[in-house]
Order: C-alpha cells, then structure tokens, then sequence
C-alpha cells in the first residue's frame, strides 16, 4: 500500500535539498525571510479556506483545501528540520 504522507515528504525533502528554481516548494523552502513566511502564511490562509468550506459544507472543497493544509505543514516541518516520521509517531500515540 501507498503512503502518500511519507511520498510527499519525500518530495519535500528533495526540493529543499536540490532547489530546483521552478519549483513552488523551493520557493517555500527558500532560505530567506520571505520563504519562512511564505509558507507560514500559507498554512494559516489554508487552514482559513478549509474551515470555510467545512461550514458551507462543501465535500470537495474541503478535501481540497484539507489536501492544502497538510502540504503547507509538511513543508514548514521539512523547514524546520523535522522528519515526518515524528509527525507520524505523534499521531500513532493518538490512536
């Protein structure tokens, strides 16, 4: 079976290490100000349209913009250095 959460990670990890200058998640990643914030900002904006579209009660907009959020944080965690696996750890604990 598929573990899309680790796969984009991995994708993630790829682009911050190789910066590829067409890349959205480079320019997310990127080691400046300005990428810090970028994806900080677009965690929060995410999190704002996947509520909104849970309280029209919009099915396929929420799984888009749920989709957003999830990308947004692995892309702060990769900032951060964090491995996704302590995300994933943490999660396990919740069960």
């Amino acid at each position: 079976m598929s573990d899309p959460l680790r796969e984009l990670f991995d994708v993630i990890e790829d682009r911050k290490e190789t910066m590829p200058e067409d890349s959205y998640t480079a320019s997310l990643l990127a080691d400046d100000e300005k990428g810090e914030n970028a994806a900080l900002e677009k965690v929060g904006e995410e999190a704002t349209e996947f509520l909104l579209a849970a309280k029209d009660g919009d099915t396929d907009e929420l799984a888009h913009e749920g989709a957003d959020v999830v990308y947004h944080m692995l892309v702060v965690l990769a900032q951060q250095d964090m491995d996704v696996e302590a995300l994933l750890a943490e999660l396990d604990d919740r069960r």
